[in-house]
């Protein structure tokens, strides 16, 4: 898994984005043997605990259904199609996070401005 961290207050950073995927190989950092087994024990071990169905929720959406995340807080997956689930469609819509800020950061400086 990838974590990416943005500044916090005093008491450290924030969480930011988490990125897994346990079909994918995914990036290891060039580490040493020991480092790197932990590494590889420490991405089983959080493979675990997302797959584990105390921290699942799983939906049956119906046509016309709508589903809205931060695709960089939310882990999410679909499941396999079953015989009787007929066929899937699913349609994304993705947002440029770092347009959204300068576009709000450039109206609220002008609306600073303006006062």
């Amino acid at each position: 898994p990838h974590f990416e961290l943005e500044a916090g207050d005093s008491s450290g950073h924030t969480l930011r984005a988490v990125r897994f995927s346990s079909k994918s190989g995914q990036y290891a950092p060039p580490l040493g043997d020991e480092k790197m087994a932990a590494f590889y024990r420490a991405r089983r071990r959080f493979s675990e605990l997302a797959h584990d169905p105390k921290y699942v929720m799983s939906l049956q959406l119906k046509p016309g259904d709508l589903l809205m995340f931060d695709n960089q807080r939310l882990l999410h997956a679909r499941s396999s199609i079953a015989p009787t689930d007929g066929e899937r469609w699913v349609q994304g819509c993705y947002l440029d996070r770092d347009g959204l800020w300068l576009n709000y950061e450039r109206w609220r400086r002008r609306a600073e401005t303006t006062e």
